[in-house]
């Protein structure tokens, strides 16, 4: 049709208008809200008992509720129980299941804790992380094929009640069953798909969300549970997370709009940052250390005095300012960051009172009376994720050491390949990064026992440190079991099976219109706590602030007004 000879009057076409007008903001305001995040990593796994790393942790806690959840400061706060009784000895705790169900809409029950805490205690599932529920009365004899499962301090006196009695008195329990390690399975779903049951269409949730796409080295979809029991306090409908390990990379799909939010900002590009989007590009502490970890059950790092050297010479200063901007961490002088409850934090490393110089002379003689020098230079490989940043900082390392004579060749991976070689001890040295699971000491802490297998990397065993630890967990006053575990740590640090580097920073880059997004020292942002504002168009004027963003008033009409201009009701009105 000829646009130039319509017949319309003007009345009718301001009738037009204002239908149009009203269906667009109709459209606008039905449009589903969608949140694009950055996360570190492919997931090894989406099975609760099968994950270990916080981008999987990112992902199973937008999915799942344990008995205690996570609030948006990241505290402890019911979950899945509405009620919980403890005994006066602090042994046995008594939960209460709020009604709520799966996806599927079949009711969660205590049963399906029971089952879930039996399997992934259970011997024959290997699981990983297993060590972190040994509080549980039994739980340490179970995994180790010792007694039955059903033997297990937790039981389900009727659908609607749960028990967990411990070994010791945990006054840390609550934060520990925010952990995907504690989460409940859907038990009819795991019996009738096997391990596929974390597949999208099979698996079920009773969090927040639900499990829609998984494209491996891609993205994973969630989308919002009809039936979660507080789905009508859920601002956001979908999210999707982008498995991107280049934090460059990760900055420019984030300059082009297609993430919201990011783990983690590349430190090259700090000033950057700092300069541009000063409100976007977050830094804060959190309780996170990284360190090295030498495997001590095979040469070179078996001999003490090999590890001291090592650890003496890696100038954390220089890295800290000169690699890292200052911009990554602290310099770490033990291995429990600042802001832990119930810890006197006072061990140190025992070079810490030395100057670099210091240091480096110590260490010559250290490599000397190890037997080597010139001659005979200590030879070692490093593991490292190769991200850019960890690249950078591993060639200048490995400058450091050429300096003092010891050769060190590098070994890239994706991380969780380089943390399957730790856990299997497939390395002599590496990288590692503890990002604690619960605010108490005890989280670090338990990695090096005896009793821990696959996450005590370096294969360290000390009677001593087991006896310490052991006592802390029995010891009632909390001041008293401050000090056992800080004994604990000052055994740990005199043997070097670990050397800390840094009490690191969270980088996060979040968008202005991603609300409710609040720091706090676990780095926990789940999703379900967070709403999105107006997104800016290209014609938008938007507000940076940490409060959230505002859209421009004339941005909907600038817009319209550009359509209308464009359209063929627009060449029929200027005609």
């Amino acid at each position: 049709m000829d646009h130039q000879r319509m017949q319309t009057s003007p009345g009718s076409f301001c009738g037009i208008l204002i239908a149009l007008t009203f269906a667009i903001s109709s459209s606008v305001a039905q449009a589903e809200s969608h949140l694009y995040r950055g996360n570190a990593g492919e997931p090894k796994s989406l099975d609760p008992h099968r994950a270990t790393g916080t981008w999987e942790n990112n992902i199973i806690g937008d999915m799942f509720l344990g008995l205690y959840t996570e609030d948006v400061s990241a505290k402890a706060v019911p979950g899945a129980a509405d009620k919980v009784e403890t005994s006066k000895d602090g042994l046995t705790w008594t939960f209460h299941i709020r009604p709520h169900t799966w996806s599927d809409g079949k009711p969660v029950t205590s049963n399906d804790f029971v089952f879930a805490f039996r399997r992934i205690l259970d011997p024959a599932n290997a699981s990983e992380y297993r060590e972190l529920l040994y509080p549980i009365k039994n739980a340490e004899k179970v995994s180790y094929g010792k007694l039955d499962p059903k033997m297990l301090g937790v039981s389900a006196p009727n659908l609607e009640t749960l028990v967990i009695n411990l070994e010791n008195p945990a006054p840390y329990l609550p934060q520990l069953l925010t952990h995907y390690t504690s989460f409940p399975l859907p038990e009819h779903v795991v019996k009738k798909f096997g391990s596929e049951w974390v597949k999208p269409g099979n698996m079920v949730s009773n969090g927040a969300y639900i499990l829609l796409e998984w494209r491996p080295h891609d993205h994973i979809l969630l989308g919002r549970n009809p039936k979660f029991y507080d789905a009508a306090n859920v601002k956001i409908d979908k999210v999707t997370f982008y498995p991107i390990e280049d934090d460059l990379a990760a900055l420019k799909r984030y300059r082009a709009g297609e993430i919201d939010i990011n783990e983690r900002w590349p430190l090259t590009e700090y000033k950057w940052l700092g300069k541009n989007i000063p409100n976007e590009a977050r830094k804060f502490t959190y309780l996170a250390t990284s360190y090295w970890t030498f495997n001590i059950t095979r040469k070179p790092f078996n001999d003490f005095r090999v590890r001291k050297a090592v650890a003496e010479l890696i100038n954390r200063q220089v890295i800290e300012k000169d690699i890292f901007f200052g911009v990554y961490g602290k310099e770490a002088v033990s291995i429990l960051p600042a802001g832990l409850a119930g810890v006197a934090n006072d061990a140190r490393m025992p070079y810490a009172s030395l100057t670099m110089d210091q240091r480096r002379a110590e260490a010559k003689q250290l490599l000397t009376a190890a037997g080597y020098g010139p001659g005979k230079p200590l030879q070692f490989t490093y593991s490292y994720i190769a991200t850019p940043d960890a690249k950078r900082n591993a060639v200048a390392v490995q400058a450091m050491m050429k300096q003092a004579g010891v050769k060190m060749e590098l070994s890239p991976s994706e991380p969780k390949v380089h943390y399957d070689n730790l856990k299997t001890k497939n390395y002599q040295a590496g990288v590692a990064a503890w990002v604690f699971d619960y605010p108490d000491a005890k989280n670090m802490l338990y990695l090096y026992q005896s009793s821990t297998i696959q996450q005590n990397y370096p294969g360290y065993r000390n009677p001593v440190y087991d006896d310490l630890m052991m006592r802390a967990d029995k010891e009632p006053d909390a001041a008293k079991r401050g000090k056992l575990l800080d004994s604990a740590q000052a055994v740990l640090l005199k043997d070097i099976p670990i050397a800390p580097l840094f009490y690191l920073y969270e980088r996060t880059l979040v968008k202005p219109y991603v609300l409710n997004y609040t720091e706090n020292p676990r780095a926990m942002f789940r999703t379900r706590w967070l709403a999105l504002g107006q997104k800016p168009g290209p014609d938008s004027n938007f507000n940076g602030s940490s409060d959230g963003a505002q859209a421009s008033e004339g941005g909907f009409w600038h817009w319209l007004g550009s359509w209308f201009s464009a359209s063929a009701w627009g060449h029929w009105w200027k005609s």
